[in-house]
């Protein structure tokens, strides 16, 4: 890259980027905004407040920010990666400003970033960060060396003027073209909400050098801000709690870049920075500085956490972060190649229905995602479960949403009342409303990989004999943020694997090139749970449609709490159906990022797993006979520790959760007959009339009971 500034080139235009997720924060956002405002002084200067998944703040903060800011809601993964990412897609700057909601800028904040950007060969700044501790000073056990922890400057840092491996992201700037290169900030790495996780500016600032041999990424104390280190961040457990996330966060970054480019700051700061501080905290305890001995323990504490964080991490066998895409996350899977019919498999068309109380924003992002297929035959219909609140439709504006007016104005986009509450009921409406033949359905807190509907279409492509009337897909996490949802992602509770597998009742032929069978339960196929998730699935439109749609007395928003895929599972594959699960068409969910959240969803479970067994034993006949044969299995199923139920989830679980979800299978069969009463109610309340997916009904279900049972040996 050349090094000569150009004094007659204008100055680049400047966006600052403010990611905003808590209300406790909004008088230091604000501040942030008008200081950020005050220095824009280009004619195309920009400022940009990016609202991370919290709906009540971003109406707060569209209200109260300054004249000139554009608000917008982040449509990635919960998270500061995911809100950055946003915030440059935002805007069109070719300088691009990331400023922290907890920062102020210090006078000739941007002037000196100007100064520094005028060398072309320039494409990451590193500013000045200096902690502006909340009682005036820093606790006296604190070394200066362990700024970092607390996202400040530190002892040992490069000089004015000399290139850093990374920025510290409190104050940083990127050219746009540097951090394209770089794939933008890995959704994988940063910090989300309260859980103090790092090193996303890290990899990015790593990935630049390797992108753009000879680029710059020098350190300009004058781009300076005062970063606010509350009391919270003061404490002994927080400091030793970010140390660990940190060791944990640089071993993904090792992964993901080598452990010789990802650690070389590391090592010098280890062998050269560590030892100065240690011998100046022994002369300073020998002056009579008592906390000396303090800062010196404190120091070497923090950095054996992190050392450890780090070597729990390497050992853990986790997928490198990848180059994130916009609202996409998680482990890449590899593409199997494709035979010529399933080459020719992009002319079919496809619906695929959402269902939303529009009560998430992230809805948003799943719409982008499903608009930008690379299949483009298809039609979405987002059905609005619950119309007379009116959130849909002002969460799907474009006046709202000005960047994703290209996507909210999408002709393809459909829009549907569903006033029958409930997941089914939503479901159903979206099949009604289905033009194509083919169906499928996602979630709105998931974000369909961009080749999804290409994958589940390709196993379609192969069944030349209309066999195949179910293919469900791989589900992985949108983002492992918290400690639930690591637990949930380690014990593969969505996630079935890798391997493309069939399944089918016995006498029903499979072609050996849809794949191989997959390994039966004791309850197959009366559970199903094998065969996928609900939040990745595709149906045969007159197959799902011949099956009287959804059981409109399970699912969400139901008091069954859930089943309604399992029980279509089910009831496809007793009608001598086949199902394929595909690995390759990958839908990522965001879990549940709290122990209560995720308590309540294995509560949920356990009422939805017995809600369904409760309607098959109602039933009556053999496969009533079945199930309550199963019974005692199924208790050792869901109890033991060496289950295929239990044996991947990691130790660390709550064996409590367990016990909920256990509760949950008590509850389920009288929450299921009164679930029975309340869909009848539900229907006969808003007056409307069954659409042509569900009005066969419960006639169309006695017929596919019937045929199963004829199916079964």
């Amino acid at each position: 890259m050349a090094a000569t500034p150009d004094a007659t080139q204008p100055a680049p235009a400047v966006a600052v980027v403010v990611c905003a997720y808590t209300e406790q924060r909004t008088a230091s956002v604000l501040a942030a905004l008008a200081e950020a405002r005050r220095q824009c002084d280009g004619p195309d200067d920009e400022v940009v407040l990016v609202v991370d998944h919290a709906p009540e703040l971003s109406r707060a903060l569209r209200a109260a920010a300054p004249a000139g800011v554009l608000v917008v809601d982040s449509t990635g993964p919960r998270g500061l990666s995911g809100a950055r990412n946003t915030g440059a897609a935002a805007t069109s700057a070719e300088l691009l400003v990331f400023l922290d909601d907890d920062a102020l800028p210090r006078p000739g904040w941007l002037a000196a970033l100007r100064a520094a950007a005028a060398d072309p060969a320039v494409a990451v700044v590193a500013g000045a960060v200096h902690p502006a501790w909340e009682g005036g000073r820093a606790p006296r056990w604190f070394p200066g060396e362990l700024g970092w922890v607390v996202g400040c400057d530190y002892t040992g840092l490069p000089a004015d003027g000399r290139d850093v491996r990374n920025p510290i992201g409190a104050c940083m700037a990127v050219r746009r073209d540097a951090l394209l290169a770089a794939g933008g900030f890995s959704t994988e790495l940063g910090r989300v909400g309260t859980l103090p996780v790092g090193c996303e500016e890290t990899l990015m600032g790593i990935r630049v050098r390797s992108a753009l041999p000879g680029a710059r990424t020098p350190r300009t104390t004058a781009f300076a801000v005062d970063h606010t280190v509350p009391a919270a961040r003061q404490r002994l457990r927080y400091l030793f709690s970010r140390c660990w996330h940190e060791g944990r966060s640089k071993a993904l970054v090792a992964r993901a870049a080598g452990p010789q480019a990802a650690l070389a700051s590391e090592r010098s700061f280890a062998t050269r920075v560590v030892p100065r501080a240690l011998a100046r905290e022994v002369l300073a305890t020998g002056r009579g500085d008592a906390a000396g001995a303090a800062r010196a323990g404190v120091l070497l504490a923090g950095l054996a956490v992190t050392a450890a964080g780090f070597a729990l991490g390497r050992l853990r066998r986790a997928a490198p972060p990848s180059a994130p895409a916009p609202a996409t996350a998680g482990v890449a899977v590899p593409r199997p190649s494709r035979s010529p019919e399933q080459a020719g498999a992009g002319t079919e068309e496809v619906t695929v229905v959402v269902c939303t109380l529009g009560r998430d924003p992230r809805l948003l992002g799943t719409v982008a995602a499903v608009l930008g297929q690379t299949h483009r035959q298809l039609e979405l219909v987002v059905v609005d479960n619950d119309p007379a609140s009116g959130r849909v439709t002002e969460l799907l504006d474009p006046a709202a949403h000005p960047e994703l007016a290209a996507v909210l104005t999408d002709p393809r986009l459909r829009v549907l009342p569903e006033p029958v509450r409930g997941l089914s009921a939503a479901r159903n409406r979206g099949l009604a409303a289905a033009r194509a033949s083919l169906v499928a359905y996602t979630d709105d807190d998931a974000v369909p990989d961009p080749t999804w509907l290409e994958e589940l279409l390709a196993v379609l492509a192969l069944d030349t004999d209309e066999a195949v009337a179910l293919v469900t897909g791989r589900v992985l996490a949108a983002e492992v943020a918290t400690q639930e949802q690591a637990w949930f992602e380690e014990a593969g509770i969505f996630d079935k694997g890798s391997v493309q597998t069939t399944w089918a009742v016995d006498g029903v032929v499979v072609p050996e090139r849809l794949g191989r069978p997959g390994t039966r339960s004791g309850f197959f196929p009366y559970t199903a749970g094998e065969v996928g998730s609900g939040n990745n699935m595709v149906f045969r439109t007159a197959a799902l449609r011949a099956l009287g749609g959804f059981d409109e007395a399970l699912g969400a928003g139901s008091p069954a709490q859930g089943g309604e895929d399992l029980d279509v599972f089910r009831r496809v594959l007793l009608a001598g159906h086949v199902a394929v699960y595909a690995p390759a068409a990958v839908v990522r969910h965001f879990h549940r990022d709290t122990y209560e959240a995720l308590r309540a969803q294995m509560r949920g479970y356990g009422i939805g797993m017995a809600a369904v067994l409760t309607k098959i034993v109602l039933s009556g006949g053999r496969p009533a006979r079945d199930v309550l044969r199963c019974v005692p299995r199924g208790v050792w199923t869901l109890l033991a520790p060496s289950s295929t139920k239990n044996a991947k989830k990691p130790a660390e679980m709550p064996l409590a959760l367990v016990g909920h979800e256990l509760v949950g299978y008590l509850q389920g069969p009288w929450c299921y007959l009164r679930s029975r009463r309340t869909a009848v109610q539900r229907r006969a309340a808003a007056g409307a009339a069954r659409g042509p997916a569900v009005r066969e009904g419960e006639g169309a279900r006695a017929r596919d009971a019937a045929a199963g049972a004829a199916l079964l040996p």
